[in-house]
C-alpha cells in the first residue's frame, strides 16, 4: 500500500484547484485512486493528517459495563478500601477470577476518571544531606538529646536535655525541664536556652547532631521544611546532623550521658526549688569533666586528655547573638531544598508552619516549592512547572527565628541564672 507525505497530501489540495486528479498523480508519482481518495477527504473538509494509533477510550471502557458498574459501587460504599480491597471483593463475593479483572493500575486510573481517588501521592522532596564528619578534636561534633521524664521529689517530673562533645566526651549542658507529667517531653523554647547556656559556656560547635523528633524535623513530611531551631543554629555556622538510625545505635554517647547524668543529679534526691537543681547539674557536671574518672578515656577525666575543648575558641554570647547570626546562611541552607504540598479547596497550602493563598492555584491540586535566596521568595509552581506564585516567606525574618527582641535576650538569661522556680513554663 502506498503513502503518501504530509506534503504530498498539501499538494494535491493545492494542485486540485487547477487540475485534474490523472494530472495530479502523474506530477506526484502516485495512483489516480490515491489522489481521489485525499481529495474525496479534502471535500469532506477532514484534516489531511490522519489520526494514528487507537481512538481515544476512558479507562476500563473494553470491560463489560456491568465489571464497571460493580467497581464504582463497591468504591463508593466503603470509601477507606484501596484497589487491592476492591479486587479481592469482586473475587471473593461477585464470583470473578482474576484473570477477568483488570490491572490494579487501570482500576486505579478509571477511579480517579470517576472522582473517587483524590488523594494526590505526595513525591519526597529534596534537601541537603550533609556529610557527617566524624569528630576528630573537641567540639566538632556534639550529639544532643532529652532524657525521658523522671519523677523528683518536691518537683513533679523533670526531663533533662543532655548535651556531649563526641570526640573529647565533655558534658557540655544538663539543662533539666519541669514538665507536668512522665509523657511530656521538653518544647522548642527550651532547647533554644540550653543551646544559648552550652554556647556561653563552651563555644559554638562546628555540627551539631539530633533526632528526628518533631521540636527539630517535620517528621511527618516526605518533604519536610527545616524548623525553626535548624534555621537557628544555620545562621550561627553550626551544621546540623540528623541521625539515620535510632537513636542508642547513633547517639550513643549522649543517651550514656543521661544516666550518668540521672544517677549524678536525680536519684534518691529531694529539692525544694528548681534553682537548687540546676545548682547541682551545673556542679556534678564540671565534677565530671575535671575530675571524676572516665572509662572511655583510660579513667582519666575528659578535661585532663583534652584541655582544650573548655572552649571551641569560637565565642558566643546571648548579648551580641543578632550580631553573630547570619541570614545568609539561613538563605543558603532554604535554597537547596524543594517541597511537594497539597492545595486545599480553599487555593491554600501550608509550609513551615504556616498559610499561603494562591490565586491561581486549582484547589487539590499538587504544588512544587522552592526557595529563591537572591529574591528571598518562594517559588511555586504546578505539576507542568508553569510558574503560580512568587511568595513572600513568613517567619524568616531575624527576629523571628531567634524568636526573642534582643534586650530580652540578657534579660531572660539572668531570669534563668537567678530564679528559684523553673523561669520556662510552656
Amino acid at each position: 500500500m502506498a503513502i503518501t507525505t504530509l506534503a504530498q497530501r498539501k499538494l494535491i489540495e493545492t494542485l486540485s484547484k487547477t487540475k485534474t486528479s490523472k494530472a495530479i498523480a502523474e506530477q506526484l508519482g502516485i495512483s489516480i485512486w490515491t489522489v481521489r481518495k485525499w481529495r474525496q477527504k479534502q471535500a469532506r473538509n477532514e484534516p489531511a493528517l490522519s489520526k494514528m494509533g487507537r481512538p481515544k477510550t476512558g479507562a476500563l471502557s473494553t470491560y463489560p459495563l456491568k465489571l464497571r458498574k460493580a467497581i464504582k459501587r463497591i468504591r463508593k460504599k466503603n470509601e477507606g478500601w484501596g484497589v487491592a480491597s476492591i479486587l479481592d471483593e469482586l473475587v471473593t463475593k461477585k464470583g470473578y477470577t482474576y484473570d477477568q479483572l483488570p490491572s490494579a493500575s487501570s482500576v486505579s486510573r478509571y477511579l480517579k476518571s470517576q472522582g473517587l481517588i483524590t488523594r494526590l501521592y505526595e513525591p519526597h522532596g529534596e534537601s541537603p544531606k550533609p556529610k557527617v564528619t566524624k569528630a576528630k578534636s573537641p567540639h566538632d561534633l556534639w550529639e544532643v538529646d532529652a532524657q525521658g521524664a523522671v519523677a523528683v521529689k518536691g518537683l513533679n517530673y523533670i526531663a533533662q536535655i543532655n548535651m556531649k562533645d563526641s570526640c573529647s566526651l565533655k558534658y557540655c549542658m544538663s539543662f533539666p525541664i519541669q514538665v507536668r507529667h512522665a509523657r511530656h517531653q521538653p518544647s522548642k523554647i527550651h532547647y533554644y536556652w540550653a543551646f544559648r547556656l552550652a554556647f556561653e559556656e563552651s563555644g559554638l560547635p562546628k555540627q551539631i547532631q539530633l533526632d528526628k523528633d518533631s521540636v527539630f524535623y517535620e517528621n511527618t513530611s516526605k518533604s519536610p521544611y527545616p524548623s525553626r531551631i535548624h534555621l537557628w543554629l544555620t545562621g550561627l555556622g553550626i551544621k546540623v546532623n540528623f541521625i539515620n538510625l535510632p537513636p542508642p545505635l547513633k547517639q550513643a554517647k549522649v543517651e550514656r550521658s543521661h544516666q550518668t547524668m540521672d544517677k549524678q543529679t536525680l536519684q534518691g534526691q529531694s529539692f525544694s526549688c528548681w534553682k537548687k537543681l540546676f545548682q547541682k547539674s551545673n556542679y556534678r557536671r564540671q565534677r565530671l569533666n575535671h575530675a571524676l574518672p572516665c572509662r572511655s578515656l583510660g579513667g582519666r577525666p575528659p578535661l585532663k586528655v583534652y584541655p582544650q575543648a573548655i572552649h571551641s575558641d569560637r565565642p558566643f554570647e546571648v548579648r551580641y547573638e543578632y550580631e553573630l547570626f547570619d541570614l545568609k546562611k539561613v538563605d543558603n541552607l532554604l535554597n537547596k531544598y524543594i517541597w511537594y504540598r497539597k492545595i486545599s479547596k480553599d487555593k491554600t497550602f501550608s509550609i513551615g508552619g504556616q498559610v499561603y493563598y494562591i490565586k491561581k492555584a486549582k484547589p487539590l491540586s499538587q504544588v512544587k516549592i522552592r526557595y529563591s535566596k537572591r529574591t528571598r521568595l518562594f517559588i511555586v509552581r504546578n505539576v507542568k512547572e508553569l510558574l503560580l506564585a512568587k511568595i513572600t516567606p513568613k517567619g524568616l525574618s531575624k527576629e523571628e527565628i531567634i524568636a526573642y527582641a534582643s534586650k530580652d535576650l540578657v534579660s531572660m538569661k539572668n531570669k534563668i541564672k537567678k530564679s528559684r522556680d523553673f523561669p520556662l513554663k510552656t
